[in-house]
């Protein structure tokens, strides 16, 4: 990682609240080494040039780091490229991340980076969202589901049967609707944030927990 690009991403991790050891930034450059590999043979990102990688999806990809459980399994739904399940496992090598992906390429690449990297407490599943919700070693077990591309409603109806009793659900988009959407699964938006990444582009988080497991006061 070039100074610049490092510079790039401490202060937009900063800008989030997230502090990048020297380790974490030696995963997260590892990485980038490998995904820029495999997008010359197979196009994993529409964005190939290096800096806007990290201004577009990795830094991004660091805005879920403070709502990570203290210990536990965290899903990445339709992990793709590795935004932002391998982020976060950059982030957290301790915690239990799995990645579900449907399509073979791309869970090829993420089995190369959690063994390059390495990240072992990490795993890539080949499947579809709508099968790993039957999967045993998933369903009912994670803290944490996650997903950065997956439409509101579609995401809150796949995470809600994987999340564990008190387990949160954490969308990474701006959606209008949010609560309508998360009534229908039993779920309620507990928490939102605004940001912006590098350049000026608005992002929002959502967290939604299981009705029961809302406080009388949400904000």
């Amino acid at each position: 990682m070039t100074a610049s690009e490092a510079r790039t991403l401490a202060a937009g991790a900063r800008e989030l609240g997230v502090e990048l050891d020297p380790d974490t930034v030696g995963r997260l450059d590892r990485f980038l080494g490998l995904l820029e590999v495999w997008n010359r043979r197979i196009r994993l990102t529409g964005e190939r040039d290096r800096k806007r990688l990290i201004e577009k999806h990795l830094i991004d990809s660091l805005a879920p780091v403070a709502h990570l459980p203290a210990h536990g399994t965290v899903v990445d739904i339709g992990s793709g490229a590795g935004f932002p399940g391998i982020i976060l496992a950059c982030v957290r090598p301790d915690l239990d991340v799995a990645l579900v992906e449907s399509r073979r390429r791309p869970t090829s690449f993420l089995r190369e980076v959690i063994r390059t990297i390495p990240l072992p407490a990490t795993r890539a599943f080949e499947s579809r969202a709508e099968e790993a919700v039957q999967n045993p070693a998933l369903s009912r077990r994670a803290a944490v589901v996650i997903a950065r591309a997956i439409p509101l409603d579609a995401f809150l109806g796949l995470a809600a049967p994987l999340l564990a009793p008190r387990g949160q659900a954490i969308a990474m988009q701006t959606p209008r609707t949010a609560r309508a959407a998360a009534s229908g699964h039993g779920l309620e938006l507990a928490r939102r944030r605004d940001y912006r990444l590098p350049g000026g582009a608005p992002r929002t988080l959502l967290v939604f927990r299981r009705t029961a497991d809302v406080p009388d006061t949400v904000s």
